[in-house]
């Protein structure tokens, strides 16, 4: 009985310090793989974040580059993570493109992840180099369409909303071009700005900054009006070009199988930390459309985004290599 006695006190215990345990979290730093290159528009919005998030959390969440394979390197290191909260990622449009293009992947984007809320949007910007012969979007697929050499083109890396978004305008457009890969859009930008690559396509962050300080030439915005970042920079609208608008987004992922309550604990701090007016002033000024959202709202977008551009990736045989 003494023995029995002992074992239910000891249960007891081990019960309460599980609880304590929990309700602790977070008790070390945060990690949050950030699964490309340092400078581009993810990396900038993860870090901008990171301090705020960190302080809500009453831990800090340390940025750390993972770039490689189109993202899939840093957020297969956070699949295979321990589902403790502890390792995340911070993930751009790849985490659907991915298995839109049909990549075999070591993970599912679906069931290995938890999403935790999308973070931001942006509209994409195309620029050129200013020795380049287009003044505008227009004029670039003029030039296209009449040149017999394919058209050198650079985005934030294969299989980004950059590349995919241009492939599927050059396939209804019938364009012979040529899609210059590289690991994120920082070197893609330096390359660009150096006229070793005539045309970028990518998100408005960083890229939008060299626009204005007349570094690039600002081609067209790919969405409904003008960015208050680039005020003359038009619309494809503007340049009678019915074309659809393109808006890469960025969240946080965690592995499969987080804790119910760590997933609320990190969800409710990355949403009041986006509802900040402080970080909102920070991100707009950047060029980023704030998204503070459920774990469900999140993954169901990213499902969503699997399907359209799946159908897309099909009809216009597109193909990344």
């Amino acid at each position: 009985m003494f023995f029995l006695r002992t074992i239910l006190i000891l249960s007891i215990c081990m019960v309460g310090l599980t609880g304590h345990a929990q309700s602790s979290f977070p008790d070390r730093p945060i990690k949050l793989i950030v699964p490309v290159a340092a400078g581009g528009g993810v990396d900038t919005a993860f870090r901008t974040l990171a301090p705020f998030w960190g302080e809500l959390l009453g831990q800090p969440v340390v940025v750390e580059n993972r770039p490689g394979a189109g993202q899939v390197i840093g957020i297969d290191a956070v699949a295979k993570a321990k589902p403790d909260g502890y390792t995340l990622a911070g993930v751009g449009v790849p985490i659907a493109f991915n298995s839109a293009l049909g990549k075999k992947l070591p993970y599912d984007p679906v069931k290995d992840l938890t999403p935790i809320s999308e973070v931001v949007t942006q509209p994409l910007l195309v620029v050129s180099n200013p020795s380049f012969n287009a003044k505008n979007f227009k004029d670039l697929l003029d030039s296209a369409k009449q040149n017999n050499d394919p058209l050198s083109y650079t985005s934030g890396g294969p299989g980004s909303y950059g590349h995919l978004w241009f492939e599927m305008v050059a396939s209804q457009y019938k364009l012979n071009r040529q899609h210059i890969g590289y690991n994120g859009v920082a070197p893609a930008l330096r390359d660009v700005m150096g006229g070793q690559v005539p045309v970028l396509i990518d998100a408005l962050v960083p890229t939008g900054t060299q626009v204005k300080a007349g570094k690039l030439i600002g081609l067209a915005i790919v969405r409904s009006k003008r960015s208050p970042m680039l005020p003359d920079v038009p619309t494809l609208l503007e340049q009678g070009l019915n074309l659809p608008n393109a808006a890469p987004f960025y969240g946080v992922l965690g592995p499969a199988g987080l804790p119910q309550d760590v997933l609320a604990k990190l969800n409710d701090s990355l949403v009041r930390a986006l509802k900040s007016p402080a970080l909102q002033a920070k991100l707009t000024d950047m060029g980023f459309d704030v998204v503070a959202s459920s774990s469900d709202e999140y993954g169901k977008k990213i499902r969503l985004e699997i399907e359209l551009w799946g159908r897309i990736v099909k009809e216009n045989q597109i193909k990344v290599d």
